[in-house]
């Protein structure tokens, strides 16, 4: 069993596969988060957060049930920035006190995915960081067959975060999530083994 902390950030771009290398760390019985899901909560219905954000923006975000349409929602903040911020500072203060809390919980190795790790300046919360990639034309690819985007607001939707360039330059590790999910868990188990030799 691992004994030494290691605290592994998973970011990189919009659909470049931060999910499927978060499962798949997952899947070897690796304590992981997601920072996507703790911030989708606060979106929900009940949370602290739900009734600033319905004030802020109005009962046209919601749907089905009086719950926030992320969907609707995303369309306008990925058009305007400072909604965007906005937003964002809703969130992340209560998202980081919550990924803090699993930091506690755990021992060992322990993997966060935090999509926005550099743009939120959150790197002192994790030992590595490790970049997914994948070129921006897959990337397009994805996210419109995913989200059912057009190309300008899929290209909207990645121009919104830090390039993938300038990720790449500051990460420890990359991952490179171009040639299919087979070779993908192949890359992510042999980071695994890395990291378990040093835990």
């Amino acid at each position: 069993m691992p004994t030494k902390r290691i605290i592994i950030g998973i970011t990189g771009g919009i659909a470049t596969g931060k999910t499927a290398v978060l499962q798949e760390m997952a899947r070897h019985k690796i304590p992981t988060v997601s920072s996507d899901d703790l911030a989708h909560a606060c979106l929900k219905r009940g949370h602290p957060c739900y009734a600033r954000i319905l004030r802020h923006f109005g009962l046209s975000i919601r749907g089905p049930g009086a719950q926030i349409n992320r969907k609707r929602l995303g369309r306008i903040v990925f058009a305007n920035p400072k909604e965007r911020k906005w937003l964002e500072n809703q969130i992340h203060p209560w998202v980081v006190r919550q990924l803090k809390a699993f930091i506690r919980k755990h021992r060992g190795l322990t993997v966060l995915d935090i999509p926005l790790l550099y743009e939120a300046h959150l790197e002192d919360l994790v030992d590595v960081c490790v970049v997914v990639w994948c070129p921006q034309r897959i990337q397009i690819a994805r996210l419109r067959q995913r989200d059912g985007l057009s190309r300008p607001a899929a290209l909207q939707r990645i121009r919104a975060q830090l390039p993938l360039t300038v990720k790449r330059k500051r990460a420890d590790y990359v991952i490179s999530n171009n040639q299919g999910i087979t070779k993908l868990r192949r890359r992510v188990i042999r980071l695994l083994a890395q990291f378990l030799e040093k835990a």
